[in-house]
């Protein structure tokens, strides 16, 4: 099952939805979400039937004019209900129908300035409430995260980034693994004109990267937009049941570790002392494992993503070195050093578990 999230810039020329009908077909896109259509809503179902006919569809044209976002699947393979949308996103619950899985799935359009996107910001906020299954946010973002995220043009400023990191953190999401061009944007123009950015990402929350952390976003060349489409391939994942409990020494070395210890073992869980700490131990196990889901579980995708930046930052530096790249370098060396010696670590007690 192949799931794209593009923007498109403008579906209303043949070509384009005769281009677009065609890359649905030859990835075997079963579900989309479509970004910046320019088609107006008398037109959508004349257009939609051109590109993916039989499909269905939601799209927001009450909240943007124009219908800023559009979710397309085969009906198939999905079952979709519509939970919330606003002018920057729409989300959508998502079963599918061979498998019984359970998604939601979030499309994000951003508006292109700081102050309009706050309220996307706060709308992913509310949205999050309550979350309890995989979830996915996807989409044209129109904001960057971090400095080397843009080049040439203005220099990325601390306020152009701070609501974005900040929701990211206040979500707990994370980015999905991904391979592909790092800018997924350009203007198209040559020489010194020429501007790239990256704004064009997808994110899983825990429950996602739990179940489906094997999932890679593929960029793709942008074809007939000035965006990279954004490709997702999922497979179903056979998961060994009753798997035995297993410390792992590089916990000890995690900011919360103690945190975690110190509140399940000042809990009285039993009158009888010997009982009390068998409980301790066993309440120890999910919070210990959710720790590792969160904090370890991916870590050569960390050390991976460390190393995509380090190049990316040190071909800047090779042309134009700024302070903020000179920082940017010495902090993602540090994180990939401590990462590297966590999965060294790690590797090398799994190994003595093995050999024992």
């Amino acid at each position: 099952m192949t799931w794209l999230f593009w923007n498109v810039r403008g579906i209303n020329k043949r070509y384009k939805q005769k281009e677009l009908k065609q890359y649905l077909l030859n990835k075997r896109i079963k579900l989309a979400g479509i970004v910046e259509t320019r088609v107006k809503e008398q037109n959508m179902a004349n257009r939609l039937n051109k590109i993916a006919p039989r499909w269905s569809s939601y799209a927001n044209y009450q909240e943007a004019v124009n219908g800023r976002i559009w979710f397309l699947w085969d009906p198939n393979w999905y079952e979709v209900s519509l939970k919330h949308k606003t002018t920057q996103m729409m989300h959508c619950h998502v079963r599918d129908r061979t498998t019984d899985n359970h998604f939601l799935i979030t499309v994000i359009y951003g508006f292109n300035t700081l102050e309009q996107r706050k309220s996307l910001w706060e709308d992913l906020k509310g949205v999050n409430q309550g979350i309890n299954q995989p979830w996915i946010l996807a989409g044209d973002f129109n904001a960057v995260m971090a400095p080397q995220d843009r080049m040439c043009g203005n220099p990325v400023t601390l306020a152009e980034v701070q609501d974005f990191n900040d929701c990211i953190q206040q979500l707990a999401i994370h980015e999905l693994p991904w391979h592909g061009d790092y800018y997924t944007w350009s203007n198209k123009q040559q020489g010194q004109d020429r501007i790239t950015s990256r704004i064009d990402r997808i994110f899983g929350n825990f429950e996602w990267m739990v179940q489906w952390g094997q999932v890679v976003t593929t960029y793709e060349l942008p074809f007939i937009s000035d965006h990279a489409p954004m490709t997702i391939l999922l497979q179903s994942q056979q998961r060994p049941r009753n798997v035995p409990f297993k410390f792992f020494n590089v916990w000890a070395t995690h900011e919360k570790f103690l945190h975690i210890v110190n509140d399940i073992w000042s809990q009285s869980l039993s009158a009888h002392r010997m009982k009390d700490v068998w409980l301790k131990l066993q309440a120890l196990k999910p919070a210990l494992r959710k720790l590792n889901n969160t904090e370890f579980k991916f870590i050569r995708v960390k050390i991976e993503n460390a190393k995509t930046e380090l190049n990316r930052v040190q071909e800047h530096l090779s042309v134009h070195a700024t302070d903020n790249m000179i920082i940017q370098e010495k902090k993602i060396l540090l994180n990939l050093e401590k990462w590297s010696l966590l999965e060294e670590s790690a590797l090398k007690q799994k190994s003595r578990a093995r050999w024992i």
